[in-house]
């Protein structure tokens, strides 16, 4: 009989055979987390989420979802002077602006860890 990690494990790699199958033609995007790696082992199998398709962007070295390019924008950009003058409204609108400009990237996601 096989353990709930095992079945969930294999589920996952059914779901990402068929996904890639699906859409051949997209990347395949893998992020490890601190919890990815045994300090124990060289390699172990690692838990993953099931793989999902995603749209990123690329923000200095960070894959990002557009809700959290659009907080890091936020927050990064209020300091700058150019922006200081302008009402929270006008803010809000350039960071949407910017937003709709940048390119984002579909790919097939998968979280390990």
């Amino acid at each position: 009989m096989k353990s709930i990690e095992e079945e969930c494990t294999l589920k996952d790699c059914v779901e990402l055979k068929k996904m890639i199958l699906e859409h051949p033609d997209l990347p395949l995007l893998i992020f490890c987390g601190e919890d990815a790696w045994c300090e124990d082992f060289q390699y172990a199998q690692a838990m993953s989420a099931t793989p999902s398709i995603q749209k990123l962007t690329l923000y200095g070295d960070q894959w990002m979802d557009e809700d959290d390019y659009g907080e890091k924008l936020y927050d990064n950009l209020s300091d700058e002077e150019e922006y200081k003058n302008l009402t929270d409204e006008d803010y809000e609108k350039m960071i949407e602006q910017e937003i709709e400009e940048t390119e984002f990237t579909k790919a097939i996601v998968i979280y390990v860890g």
